[in-house]
């Protein structure tokens, strides 16, 4: 009956006499109630399938490359996460995946920088930090005639203002440390599997375990207490980053804002997108 969720800091699990796992957890590195928690939370915001907690949005993010057969290619935004693009850049060859980069936000490029190999379409829209904005319905489409599925960092614009699974990606990421947490005082990231994608899931969960990059009871728990306010917070971020945007416009040195609602932005994307804006790039000259 405890109105907020408990804490479970156990690392280990009761075995029954025969050996059984009677609640079905043995070691907190493999699963644990309170991951287990927000995963179904998050699952719920994101209409996905199954979601999986990490320790970082990094450590979802390798997990899921490191579940990829051997030979893949993956097809990663031109400002893609600096972090991705390091994790590419250095280790892609050791783990015998392939990687391009391209301007997902113009299909006619993202066509041309698929390859026969392609297993996996990255792309962060709104990206970080720039905001560019991609269509997720046209470049699902793309992937899905080549055999491909497409991933979505949906970092920056949290559930409460995009779910991408809804226009037909396959997968989201979310760097929970972000909008999710919101407090600057937890770190985590997520995967969240759209419907038919159970055998994926499944051999990301087994990475995450043999890896150990499991995300820690108060990880976990923090980020569950950041979903509860997260609706309220977003809007007020959307109407601060409205607000710095006027107050500026009349600044003599004002350049330009890069807000995912304003007009610099295609109309034509607004409804493939469903993303409301999140945050504000300004310029000053």
């Amino acid at each position: 009956g405890a109105l907020a969720p408990p804490l479970h800091l156990s690392t280990t699990y009761e075995h029954a006499p025969d050996g059984s796992m009677p609640h079905g957890l043995i070691y907190q590195r493999t699963d644990h109630p309170t991951q287990q928690r927000f995963e179904q939370a998050l699952a719920a915001l994101e209409h996905g399938m199954r979601a999986l907690f990490f320790g970082s949005g990094m450590g979802a993010g390798t997990a899921l490359l490191q579940s990829l057969p051997m030979g893949s290619h993956v097809l990663f935004p031109n400002d893609v996460y600096h972090g991705y693009r390091h994790l590419a850049l250095e280790f892609f060859a050791r783990w015998n995946l392939r990687c391009d980069f391209a301007d997902l936000a113009d299909i006619a490029s993202a066509r041309a920088a698929l390859t026969p190999l392609t297993r996996l379409i990255w792309v962060e829209t709104p990206s970080n930090p720039l905001l560019q904005i991609s269509d997720i319905a046209v470049l699902a489409e793309l992937a899905h005639a080549r055999g491909a599925r497409l991933l979505v960092d949906n970092t920056f614009a949290s559930p409460v203002l995009q779910q991408p699974l809804t226009l037909g990606a396959d997968i989201v990421l979310q760097s929970v440390t972000k909008y999710i947490g919101g407090h600057s005082d937890t770190m985590g990231g997520a995967l969240v599997f759209g419907a038919g994608l159970d055998a994926l899931a499944e051999q990301v969960f087994r990475t995450r375990a043999a890896v150990g990059l499991h995300g820690a009871p108060l990880g976990a728990w923090l980020a569950l207490r950041g979903l509860h306010s997260l609706p309220a917070r977003m809007d007020w971020h959307c109407r601060n980053a409205f607000a710095v945007a006027q107050a500026l416009g009349a600044h003599r040195r004002w350049r330009a804002c890069t807000i995912p609602a304003c007009r610099r932005i295609p109309a034509t994307l607004w409804p493939r997108s469903r993303c409301a804006i999140s945050a504000a790039w300004c310029h000053s000259s």
